[in-house]
């Protein structure tokens, strides 16, 4: 039974390095159904091989939703999501599927997550058809070109990209 008087709070855990319109549609749609939305950026200090530090991380997020706030806010966390979401009193993990071989792999987190942590759902949203390709990956690799992505992430961004790979 739903309790009616608690907020229904989900994450939304990632890398984000960095965030792209893809995980931003993901943000705007899950306010919408959750009280609130914790985007939460994953890092594990010992083998973290991202482009941006856990903080730079959470800055870009910051100034990539500031409109949905106070519904959705920044956190970094190390360690399993499923950790995470019982520590800050979140019911829900939010995944986003972009393809059929994302599905494989989500499925058998969900699976696990489940076991560990039963009183924690996994709620799956489809990416948007238009920016289903959206991968962070992808996006450095071509940013790193000096090719400028106005369709796949916000300016700041962009202009944060160029800055650590060096390219004008």
């Amino acid at each position: 039974m739903v309790n009616k008087n608690k907020a229904l709070t989900a994450i939304y855990p990632g890398s984000f390095d960095p965030i792209h319109f893809g995980h931003i549609d993901i943000i705007r749609r899950s306010v919408v159904i959750f009280d609130e939305v914790i985007v939460a950026v994953a890092y594990n200090p010992h083998k973290d091989s991202a482009l941006f530090t856990p903080d730079e991380r959470v800055e870009m997020i910051r100034e990539s939703i500031r409109d949905l706030e106070p519904r959705a806010r920044v956190d970094k966390f190390s360690g399993l999501s499923v950790d995470y979401a019982e520590r800050i009193g979140a019911s829900v993990i939010i995944r986003s599927l972009r393809a059929v071989t994302d599905f494989d792999y989500e499925l058998q987190m969900a699976h696990m997550n489940r076991q560990m942590k039963p009183n924690i759902e996994t709620v799956f949203l489809f990416a948007n058809p238009k920016l289903f390709f959206s991968a962070s990956r992808l996006i450095k690799e071509v940013a790193g070109y000096g090719k400028r992505l106005p369709e796949l992430v916000p300016d700041g961004v962009m202009n944060r990209l160029r800055v650590k790979l060096q390219v004008d």
